[in-house]
């Protein structure tokens, strides 16, 4: 039987399950409200600051260019400023938190759409979660794809190792690493686990070979090339194919395949 013991501890075992909503419009909702809220205070706070310049009170006046003599209206009948602006304070502080937080989740990776499968997949089944999520928590990972990933390789993985995991290992699995026996640890179980360092190595293997191909392939059909404009063409060829390579095998920002590319 399932229950969200038994899910966290198979999340804590694979990584790349671990996977939770970002709730955006939630978050962002949260952030309209509160710059509303502010928005309200500040204009408050500023027709109190016009009034108190205005008045007759030599100590009202003097709020606008004297900190201290507004502190210390806080305990007089005169701190409606002062007042006013410690609201403003907490809620800005507030409004600040949760802008950064918010922020920060966003820079947080997705998880491949296969990951969301396969959580999906392993709460379904009978030796998994086996439907225990009940009413409106049913729906927590169905619909919705505001997702993060907590797994903290996701993010730096490039295009080649996201294309084995994501492509060739479904592919696999379905023709025949479904044979072999899936994990038999109770807190897991039903879930076939494909260590990462072999994905890696595999990976690491095609660039590595891809690296050694292409500059002798290149230099091979140049050899064979005699007219210049054909020369030309096939060059650009070639670097073409060597940036589009690049970007593919690693993690490589753009900037530094232009580099390359033109190195």
């Amino acid at each position: 039987m399932g229950d969200y013991t038994k899910l966290a501890s198979m999340m804590a075992n694979h990584a790349e399950a671990a996977i939770f909503r970002r709730f955006d419009t939630l978050n962002i909702k949260n952030l309209l409200y509160m710059q509303a809220e502010l928005v309200d205070l500040e204009d408050q706070l500023y027709d109190i600051e016009s009034q108190d310049k205005k008045s007759r009170n030599r100590n009202k006046v003097l709020f606008s260019s004297s900190v201290q003599t507004l502190r210390k209206s806080a305990s007089t009948r005169d701190n409606d400023q002062w007042m006013k602006y410690k609201k403003v304070q907490e809620k800005m502080h507030a409004y600040n938190d949760a802008l950064l937080q918010y922020l920060s989740l966003r820079k947080v990776a997705k998880p491949t759409s296969n990951d969301v499968k396969v959580l999906r997949d392993w709460l379904e089944q009978d030796t998994g979660g086996a439907l225990f999520l009940k009413g409106i928590e049913n729906t927590t990972w169905k619909a919705n794809e505001d997702f993060l990933s907590l797994d903290p390789e996701q993010a730096g993985r490039d295009s080649l190792t996201r294309l084995i995991n994501q492509k060739l290992v479904p592919w696999y699995h379905r023709r025949w690493g479904y044979r072999s026996k899936p994990s038999s640890s109770a807190e897991w179980d039903g879930v076939w686990d494909y260590h990462k360092d072999k994905l890696e190595k595999i990976a690491n293997g095609i660039s590595t070979l891809l690296a050694a191909l292409l500059p002798s392939i290149s230099i091979l059909i140049l050899y064979f090339v005699s007219k210049p404009a054909s020369r030309l063409i096939t060059i650009s060829l070639f670097s073409v194919v060597f940036s589009l390579i690049l970007t593919t095998v690693s993690a490589a920002k753009r900037v530094e395949v232009f580099a390359a590319t033109t190195a």
